[in-house]
């Protein structure tokens, strides 16, 4: 049976798509959401400045005392969620957690400079050893200046990593 969930927030009421009346709600943590009962609007404010910060405060402040804001923030960042109050956030913070998430996650090994730093290593050892830009060191290696920036970002995180 497939199963269509509203994403209103609080709202988990499903609506089976094959008639099949006695599979009529999917228990999850938005039954038990603080916001449940509150109005919609509240979580969407129509601006972030002035008269909304005041709105925005009131929907963080609900959130601040429901038992699944955890559950709630993490869907909200797992659907890229570009609107609203979820969690405790609004889309800016969200965004920039995203954005420090992304950069510290494992990377991805069809990245240019994952490959650099695993196959070309002692080669991009030797251009630095030379003295040579960064740009120098991008036509060296025949990629871009911001593999090498890469390349030399990942090398000062591991270096930090293997000092404390």
């Amino acid at each position: 049976m497939t199963v269509q969930t509203s994403r209103l927030i609080g709202q988990a009421a499903a609506t089976p798509r094959n008639g099949d009346a006695a599979q009529h709600s999917v228990p999850d943590w938005r039954h038990q959401a603080a916001c449940r009962d509150q109005d919609r609007d509240l979580f969407f404010p129509a601006g972030k400045t002035g008269p909304y910060l005041k709105q925005i405060q009131r929907a963080k402040a609900v959130c601040q005392t429901c038992p699944v804001m955890q559950e709630c923030r993490a869907w909200a960042l797992d659907n890229r969620e570009m609107h609203g109050i979820f969690g405790g956030m609004d889309e800016t913070e969200r965004q920039k957690l995203l954005r420090r998430t992304r950069r510290i996650a494992a990377p991805r090994t069809d990245r240019k400079w994952v490959q650099i730093l695993w196959n070309r290593l002692p080669e991009y050892q030797a251009l630095v050893a030379q003295g040579l830009s960064v740009s120098e060191i991008a036509r060296g290696m025949e990629t871009t200046v911001q593999t090498v920036n890469n390349v030399q970002r990942a090398l000062e995180e591991r270096a930090l990593e293997l000092a404390s």
